[in-house]
């Protein structure tokens, strides 16, 4: 479940690090030019994240021991999962944002507790929604797989994260 965190991470960290992000900033682009520029980006950026989805989804497969069969139910469930959560944990970021912004501005005490609330609310629906997940993935994986994709996750998510931090990811 790290992985819907550490997509969106991926997301900020592909236009942290994009040389075409730091050109547009830096140049000052004509608005035509740097919508062409953002959807060239948004086109790579989606590929990387599809690339970066096979890989994952293929050594999933491998590292879990899954059959074709088997396999083809278990992501049945389990991607459209992932996207569900992916989007919670987006809406989640983006209202932490809104709180920092709160907190360096001006506010009310009552707009920082709605924000507040809403964090929450998300923060709750991330667990149920990876509850249900959990649930629904009851009957497949045996207690040794699924203690295999719980190492898995984790350890595909740290390198991840370490080539996102050092820049490689777009290398590939």
């Amino acid at each position: 479940m790290k992985f819907i965190t550490l997509i969106l991470a991926f997301v900020a960290g592909v236009a942290l690090l994009s040389p075409l992000a730091r050109a547009q900033e830096i140049t000052g682009a004509s608005q035509e030019t740097t919508g062409s520029r953002a959807a060239d980006q948004q086109s790579m950026h989606d590929r990387l994240v599809q690339k970066v989805e096979k890989a994952k989804y293929a050594k999933m497969k491998a590292n879990l021991g899954l059959d074709d069969a088997t396999s083809k139910r278990f992501f049945e469930i389990y991607k459209p999962a992932e996207k569900d959560i992916q989007s919670i944990v987006k809406e989640r970021n983006e209202a932490i944002k809104r709180l920092a912004l709160l907190t360096s501005g001006p506010k009310t005490d009552g707009e920082v507790a709605a924000v507040l609330q809403r964090i929450q609310a998300l923060k709750q629906q991330i667990i149920d929604r990876e509850q249900k997940l959990d649930n629904d993935l009851k009957p497949i994986p045996s207690p040794s797989q699924k203690a295999k994709l719980l190492v898995f996750e984790h350890e595909f998510n740290e390198r991840l994260r370490q080539q996102i931090a050092n820049g490689k990811l777009q290398k590939n």
